[in-house]
């Protein structure tokens, strides 16, 4: 050890060493660390081969879709045909009474209503009284009855006299014959009085008071009276209808109005509840078309003890008509749908392409729609799948 060598403080040697460990040890991790986090870094994933589209595409006259979705969707086609068809006509009506179950309920005389006994809805029987008017006439046509029947009485005092006179030659023929007269005289003025109260409605009420009753049985359909009312001899103070049997009120086109006939049966089934079907026969077919709506009127009898229907009321007919058959171009009613309000078929071109095309329709059987316009026999029609295709169509 050279002798002229300052020696090594003693307390700076540890340190240097633990510096030097330390960056041994740091470069031997960083050799170890950085190949491991490029490893672990996240890889861009390969591109994924393209899959072809399911989706069908509308180019403005076509629609073309894949088999799957053919396959998806059920779609199949039917050539449309022509064949014999007796149709059947569906039609909204309205319910409406039937004239014959309907009657009204006069005043009949001038005076004053001092009570009601029968509302809107009520159910009444005929004859029950509805309500009860003071009438001065009507008091003063049975007070004449109470006249005339007194001058009778005297008359035939008088007659019966004379006769018993006549026979006791007490008397003269001619004043026997006047006493006999007068009688007569009497009995019709008496009977005259009996038929003016009969006309004036108060044959069975009290002096004065005209009773208001129902002509038929049925239930109130309509008043027009109230207590302390006037009430003139022309008012119709009630309606009563008899709603057990109702009219049906339909209009068909012209171009199925010729296969209804009288007598066809009738379906009816309410807007309200299509639960319910009640059964019901034409009755009437119109012979007149109306220019404007380019329809005739049909009515139907229906009967309805259970309540089921109401007057006012929408109903959907079906009417199965008895009119001739005859040959129509046709395709199943599942195959017509409406794109933008008209009737329209998918004409199938080729297994994986259809064309929407507007129709014109015909009559109907309850099953196959026949065609006037649009299409040809032969041409190949979507009748399942419909709601799908035309789904695709305003995606």
């Amino acid at each position: 050890m050279d002798s002229h060598q300052s020696p090594e403080p003693q307390g700076a040697t540890a340190p240097a060493k633990v510096r030097k460990w330390g960056v041994a040890v740091w470069g031997g991790l960083t050799l170890v660390l950085v190949p491991l986090a490029v490893m672990l870094m996240p890889r861009t994933p390969e591109a994924a081969p393209p899959v072809a589209s399911d989706t069908p595409a509308f180019d403005g006259k076509a629609l073309k879709f894949s088999a799957k979705f053919a396959e998806r969707s059920g779609i199949k086609v039917e050539a449309a045909s022509r064949g014999a068809m007796t149709p059947v006509v569906k039609v909204v009506g309205e319910v409406t009474f039937n004239p014959a179950k309907v009657a009204a309920a006069g005043a009949r005389t001038r005076g004053f209503v001092r009570k009601v006994t029968k509302v809107e809805g009520d159910e009444v029987k005929a004859g029950e009284v509805l309500a009860e008017i003071e009438s001065a006439d009507l008091g003063q046509a049975q007070a004449e009855i109470a006249v005339a029947r007194a001058r009778r009485r005297i008359a035939e005092v008088s007659a019966t006299r004379e006769a018993e006179l006549l026979k006791k030659q007490l008397t003269t023929l001619r004043e026997a014959e006047d006493a006999e007269l007068q009688l007569a005289e009497r009995k019709a003025a008496l009977s005259a009085a009996n038929q003016r109260v009969a006309a004036l409605g108060g044959a069975s009420g009290p002096f004065g008071v005209y009773l208001v009753k129902a002509p038929i049985g049925g239930h109130v359909v309509e008043r027009r009276v109230d207590v302390g009312q006037t009430v003139e001899s022309d008012v119709v103070a009630f309606r009563v209808a008899d709603l057990t049997s109702l009219w049906v009120e339909l209009a068909v086109f012209e171009r199925n109005i010729g296969a209804v006939r009288e007598g066809d049966k009738v379906e009816l089934t309410p807007l309200s509840d299509s639960s319910v079907r009640i059964d019901g026969v034409v009755a009437h077919v119109e012979q007149v078309i109306n220019a404007t709506t380019r329809s005739a009127g049909v009515r139907v009898n229906v009967e309805n003890p259970d309540g089921k229907l109401r007057p006012g009321q929408s109903v959907q007919a079906k009417i199965h008509a008895t009119g001739p058959t005859r040959e129509v171009l046709s395709v199943p009613e599942v195959a017509v749908t409406y794109v933008d309000g008209k009737p329209t078929v998918f004409v199938a071109e080729a297994a994986d392409r259809v064309i929407p095309v507007v129709v014109k329709l015909g009559v109907t059987d309850g099953q196959r729609q026949e065609i006037l316009e649009g299409i040809s026999a032969g041409q190949q029609i979507v009748v399942d799948g419909v709601f799908a295709l035309k789904s695709e169509l305003f995606r």
